[in-house]
């Protein structure tokens, strides 16, 4: 009986969308945040605490995110001493967004995720960061290193102009730009505090030392999805490059799987490691470029389809064993190889001085 039931009544469900219903109430992060009353007593113990809620970070496989939320970690444990830090991941956040307002003081400190997605392209990032830009005002709020980007179409003007109103709203929001075209674009449509820092990555610069012990294969760290700029030349040049050179290692800094903020740091460093064996590295991703300087590891930089690449790249264009070339062919990339295979020194980076521990001052609010 269940088996001749079981089709009539997947199909009764299907066709008066009462699966896709389910579904949404069971996945969307607004519908989490009306039932989020049960968990307010979760976090109570901290109501008389100095304390950041470090919010919205990853648990899916993009390893640059996951590097991003190391790194904040790294930094507001190292420079607010005095704080408890509570992360809370994008998708349990608004579980406890009823918890947390109950707790915040004016003296606490919202941290919002950084990345690439700020604006229309990635909605599902923007709209979350939205939502605690609009609920929570009394706080300060940092919005760590972003790239900005929205598209120029309806879309994109629509998305822009509800991001603007809510940001403008809140006059404690501090916005970090991790490079100069993000900076113009932020200081042209919102009226916040904007403070241009690289991408906070970059304060891990001194977590490895330079070596040229067991750097084996070529890496190529090359995109392959909506921010490809390469997608015709790419597997001509792959193909190229692997009769030239025996050992070439396709690989990608976004791995298949959840991982969660327990797994980060044993993930993170396996994926290093990679990067630290390779004798050069072929990128188009921002993060393949940033794990080339933090490994000290000799690599060609490729633009992607938006600016972020392009951008971050002038923080380092003077390190001796980073190259930026706008051709994905054969015959140019060949030549940049040999080149980098052969240095006998690596440039030294000094972030943290230049940039990060300046930082805290010219946030205000420590």
């Amino acid at each position: 009986m269940l088996v001749r039931l079981k089709y009539p009544i997947l199909n009764f469900l299907n066709k008066y969308k009462i699966l896709d219903t389910i579904f949404y109430f069971k996945n969307n992060w607004y519908v989490n945040y009306l039932l989020s009353k049960k968990n307010i007593g979760k976090l109570k113990e901290f109501k008389n605490k100095k304390k950041i809620f470090y919010c919205l970070t990853p648990c899916y496989g993009n390893m640059g995110d996951q590097a991003i939320a190391y790194a904040t970690n790294k930094y507001l444990s190292e420079h607010f001493k005095d704080y408890e830090i509570l992360e809370f991941e994008r998708d349990e956040f608004f579980s406890y967004a009823k918890a947390i307002k109950s707790i915040v003081n004016k003296e606490d400190i919202i941290i919002i995720q950084g990345g690439g997605n700020m604006g229309n392209l990635y909605i599902h990032e923007e709209k979350p960061r939205r939502f605690i830009v609009k609920k929570f005002t009394k706080s300060p709020i940092i919005s760590m290193t972003q790239t900005l980007s929205f598209t120029n179409d309806d879309y994109g003007r629509l998305e822009k102009q509800k991001t603007q109103k809510i940001y403008n709203r809140n006059k404690n929001l501090i916005l970090l730009a991790r490079e100069e075209k993000s900076y113009q674009k932020m200081s042209e449509i919102f009226e916040n505090k904007i403070i241009k820092v690289p991408d906070i990555v970059f304060y891990l610069e001194d977590i490895f030392e330079p070596t040229k012990n067991n750097r084996n294969y070529i890496l190529t760290c090359l995109r392959d999805d909506k921010e490809s700029f390469w997608k015709d030349k790419k597997l001509n040049f792959l193909e190229n490059l692997q009769k030239v050179y025996k050992e070439v290692l396709e690989y990608d800094t976004v791995v298949n799987k959840k991982i969660y903020k327990e797994e980060r740091e044993e993930e993170l460093f396996k994926m290093w490691d990679v990067f630290r064996n390779a004798k050069v590295v072929i990128t188009d991703r921002l993060h393949g470029m940033i794990f080339a300087v933090l490994t000290k590891t000799p690599c060609i930089v490729l633009r992607s389809a938006d600016h972020k690449v392009i951008e971050s790249y002038k923080w380092i264009n003077d390190l001796n064993y980073l190259r930026f070339t706008d051709d994905l062919s054969f015959n140019s990339i060949k030549p940049i190889i040999d080149e980098l295979s052969g240095l006998e020194r690596i440039d030294k980076t000094n972030f943290k001085e230049k940039y990060f521990n300046k930082l805290v001052k010219q946030l205000g609010i420590s």
